[in-house]
């Protein structure tokens, strides 16, 4: 065996080890591979090395033993010590056989060749705007490139939390498109000079929906009749939350109707050059009443800040893309404002800060209702689920699980009903704004309101 067939060897045991180490003693997932896999670097290698069946990859091993850490450490010891390689393949990742692969590319134990694109190689696409992503196939590292709207699903839907980002990367992705009708709830919204930015909000929320809709409608018919050709861009900001609102203050109807334009202009916009922007702070799309399918329309894009991951959870849940626990952590480690983005597979960005001129949003236009027409009863808002746990924990004299708080803070009539894990992460976000605090019982989390005994 040559030097240099030792030095990948070794390699390839001590990562085996690792990876044995990392799969009984932590909640690390090892990649699953495919099963019958051969290991590249074994057609070539001579010797001890002979040809490696990778086989069946162990899928996220989960055994919290020491002990058998060890015992397996030793028994991959010493199996590779006697020229055996099986042992290896419980534990290798196919983003760890790529990985080696390339090492011993480099190191000129073998030669380098195409590899399948199933496989994770191929050629390294570059993005629209000329970036390669270096990282793709590396299991280690998401590619990195500013994120754009993809031609192939060119509407747009964008999840993150309040402060989050979306208003910035919203203006990176649409900016310069002329035509725009933009609504917000919030009066602190700001558009580039040319859009059309409008707030809704308060007693007059169906009638300023009503207002907006027939513009709407009307745009969107000139798009499907033929007599527009040009881009237009209908965008909603808190698209579900201005859902909920028409519906709990009386305007089902209107909520109804601004549902069915959404999905008629996911559905038919894009051909007629009529495209639809939804932002939300939820990876949720069922209030919208989008089907599973339509969400293929659509541009994911995930926008989070440092040490926030329920948005890296949205955009996974959107787009059925997986990351490593090594990118999860990467991604969290960033400093400032980043995105996720289907870029073939998930990608990251960090996009630049926008330059246009901006101009304030201004209340939306109404026309005065007839009063001799039954007025829709207008009903006290109702509290949010995060409002309730903050009123339900202030009120306890003792800390409390995330199975009570679910319990006695959500109700049937939420669309949807949140569940325990849902909960958790309302609670995590509370915590980080400092409102909750969170308390170890034994193995138990408990959580109470901040200034509470």
């Amino acid at each position: 065996m040559t030097e240099a067939q030792q030095a990948l060897l070794l390699a390839t045991k001590n990562r085996a080890i690792t990876r044995c180490w990392l799969s009984h003693t932590s909640y690390g997932q090892v990649a699953a591979a495919t099963a019958g896999l051969l290991w590249p670097i074994g057609t070539v290698i001579a010797g001890p090395w002979g040809i490696i069946a990778m086989g069946g990859f162990a899928g996220a091993i989960l055994i919290g033993s020491v002990v058998s850490a060890s015992r397996e450490a030793e028994a991959i010891e010493l199996q590779t010590s006697q020229g055996s390689f099986a042992k290896l393949g419980d534990y290798l990742t196919q983003d760890d056989v790529l990985e080696l692969k390339r090492k011993a590319i480099s190191a000129g134990v073998m030669e380098e060749k195409k590899m399948r694109p199933e496989m994770g190689q191929a050629q390294k696409p570059t993005s629209g705007n000329g970036i390669s992503n270096t990282s793709v196939g590396d299991g280690a590292k998401l590619p990195r490139a500013v994120a754009r709207l993809d031609e192939a699903a060119p509407h747009l839907f964008m999840v993150g939390r309040t402060r989050e980002g979306k208003s910035e990367t919203l203006k990176h992705l649409i900016g310069t498109e002329q035509r725009v009708w933009y609504v917000t709830s919030k009066a602190t919204d700001k558009v580039p000079e040319y859009w059309q930015g409008f707030r809704v909000g308060g007693p007059q929320l169906g009638a300023q929906m009503s207002w907006l809709l027939d513009q709407w409608e009307a745009s969107f018919l000139n798009h499907l009749e033929g007599q527009d050709q040009q881009r237009e861009w209908f965008v909603i900001d808190e698209a579900v939350g201005i859902l909920q609102s028409l519906k709990t203050k009386g305007f089902k109807t209107v909520a109804e109707r601004l549902r069915g334009f959404i999905v008629e202009l996911l559905t038919a916009g894009a051909a007629v050059n009529a495209f639809g922007g939804i932002l939300s702070q939820t990876g949720n799309a069922g209030p919208l009443g989008v089907d599973e399918d339509l969400l293929k329309n659509f541009s994911i894009v995930g926008c989070g800040k440092r040490k926030k991951a329920q948005m890296v959870k949205a955009f996974c849940k959107l787009t059925d893309l997986r990351l490593t626990g090594e990118q999860e952590a990467e991604v969290l480690a960033l400093s400032g404002y980043w995105q996720l983005w289907e870029n073939n597979g998930p990608c990251l960005s960090q996009v630049p800060l926008s330059e246009l001129a901006l101009k304030d949003v201004v209340e939306c236009p109404f026309e005065v209702e007839d009063l001799s027409v039954p007025q829709p009863e207008v009903k006290p808002p109702k509290l949010s689920v995060e409002e309730r746990i903050l009123e339900y924990l202030s009120k306890q004299s003792a800390g409390k699980t995330a199975r009570d708080i679910c319990r006695a803070c959500t109700r049937s009539s939420d669309d949807p009903r949140p569940n325990v894990a849902q909960v958790k992460d309302m609670l995590a976000l509370m915590i980080s704004e400092g409102q909750v605090r969170r308390e170890i019982d034994g193995f138990t989390d408990r959580y109470r309101a901040t200034g509470t005994p």
